[in-house]
């Protein structure tokens, strides 16, 4: 079964599951927040657990895979007052002009996408030169221990329930693409903030 139908079956209780994790996360939620302005994509929209935090003067448009989901995050942008669009789109196939957005936002997506390196090259594809990429990311820690006592059986069980892989080095992946202006390392290096800039 593929992540799409994973998460297509999960819909709305997406947020059950995820929902002991979120005391530890919205703080990081805020943070990742701070960093974006303008016209503004985020990448994996899910359930919409981002939206609470823009700012309210943005223009925001949102993409995931997953129907059922952008369904959950198009009500909740509605409720909060959000100008905002949706679309139903892969990120490793942005249907967007080459240097759309001032912001391109991914919170806990490159865990999951298929082809992280392409979804990375659209993600610098669609935003304008001098544009910012912000990622709150789960990542491979830097300290071995907390990999193999931690991260390998969490990736186990998330990578049958979710197609979760949380031992991805997106970090790295980052600084292939963008000039890395700000990163944050959290609970051991196996969650991210990491801010880019686009050159040129």
């Amino acid at each position: 079964m593929s992540f799409r139908e994973k998460y297509s079956r999960l819909g709305e209780r997406y947020e059950r599951i995820d929902g002991p994790l979120e005391r530890f996360f919205d703080p990081l939620r805020r943070k990742a927040a701070a960093f974006v302005s303008g016209k503004i994509l985020e990448v994996g929209v899910g359930t919409g657990l981002m939206l609470p935090y823009y700012p309210k003067d943005i223009e925001l448009h949102a993409i995931d895979a997953v129907p059922e989901m952008l369904r959950v995050a198009e009500k909740k942008a509605k409720e909060l007052g959000l100008n905002a669009s949706f679309y139903v789109m892969d990120a490793e196939n942005l249907e967007f002009p080459d240097g759309s957005f001032d912001t391109v936002v991914s919170t806990f997506v490159f865990c999951t996408v298929p082809n992280p390196e392409k979804a990375m090259k659209e993600i610098h594809r669609v935003l304008r030169p001098g544009g910012r990429a912000v990622f709150l990311e789960h990542t491979k820690s830097d300290c071995r221990l907390i990999n193999w006592l931690f991260l390998k059986p969490l990736d186990i069980l998330l990578g049958w329930l979710i197609e979760d892989n949380t031992l991805r080095e997106t970090h790295r992946l980052v600084g292939e693409y963008f000039k890395v202006e700000h990163e944050e390392s959290h609970y051991g290096g196996i969650v991210r903030i990491i801010v880019g800039r686009k050159e040129g």
